[in-house]
């Protein structure tokens, strides 16, 4: 029996979505790579910024509320009329980092303060970038479990043997011989505060999302607001969330067709 269904799977879409950011009044995107390099790695472009992984999904809402309108003739009405517009987005984010508090619980200025380090001593041979030993001149004022600088890296020292630092993580950049390594004292610190701020700022938002053909989708929400919404984050021996609530407003002297967000889809 022949099949009445008419189905193209390949409109059939799901996948997850990178979330990222960048100042309000940044030029709005005319295509995806002015957001994004379209090669590995897939770097942003400046001034946007990554919001990372997330947890249970990105969630885009679009609705609008209506009156209905009456005329004398008729026991009910007769049409209605839209009297206002919601869009809003809310995720989970899951990396958990400075940054992103800063966004999403509406934080002050971020101050850094520099790391704390003792007297510096020389590599005695060069290494390359992924390097997990460091060869010194004198490993006295080091110590297992601490750490240490080399360049503008600071690396974690799991072990101590003679004249040799075993790293737990490799070092990201080659280093030549003679090159000063500290040893970090005291880790640096970076501060924020979170008061009773009068102004949310604006922000623009982009979603990008792969399809399984590998053609990208791209959404651009012109005027985000961070939600007033509570923001919990668990401390427990779970993964900590925080919850991220945004509302996207009509941006001025834009067509009133797209003034809230709009698409860009790749085709083939």
């Amino acid at each position: 029996m022949a099949d009445i269904y008419k189905v193209n799977s390949s409109n059939i879409v799901g996948g997850p979505g990178r979330l990222v950011w960048a100042p309000h009044g940044t030029p709005a995107p005319t295509k995806i790579s002015d957001v994004m390099d379209m090669a590995f790695p897939y770097d942003l472009k400046g001034p946007w910024k990554d919001l990372g992984a997330t947890s249970e999904g990105i969630e885009i809402s679009r609705g609008f509320e209506e009156e209905e309108f009456e005329v004398d003739q008729y026991k009910g009405p007769v049409d209605t009329e839209i009297t206002r517009w919601t869009h809003t987005l809310s995720t989970q984010l899951a990396e958990n980092t400075l940054e992103n508090r800063q966004l999403a619980l509406i934080g002050g200025p971020i101050i850094e303060t520099p790391p704390v380090l003792g007297t510096a001593t020389k590599l005695t041979s060069a290494i390359v970038e992924g390097a997990t030993v460091l060869s010194l001149a004198g490993t006295a004022d080091f110590k297992e479990g601490g750490w240490a600088k080399i360049g503008n890296q600071i690396v974690k020292v799991s072990k101590i043997s003679g004249s040799s630092l075993y790293l737990s993580d490799p070092v990201k950049e080659a280093a030549a011989a003679d090159v000063d390594v500290f040893p970090v004292t005291e880790l640096g610190t970076k501060r924020i505060g979170y008061g009773t701020a009068d102004v949310v700022p604006f922000i623009m938002l982009a979603l990008i999302s792969q399809k399984k053909d590998g053609s990208l989708y791209m959404a651009i929400f012109r005027k985000c607001k961070v939600s007033g919404d509570e923001k919990t984050q668990t401390f427990s021996k779970d993964k900590r969330l925080l919850p991220l609530g945004l509302q996207a407003f009509p941006e001025d002297g834009v067509p009133i067709e797209e003034n809230v967000y709009y698409e860009l889809e790749e085709v083939r």
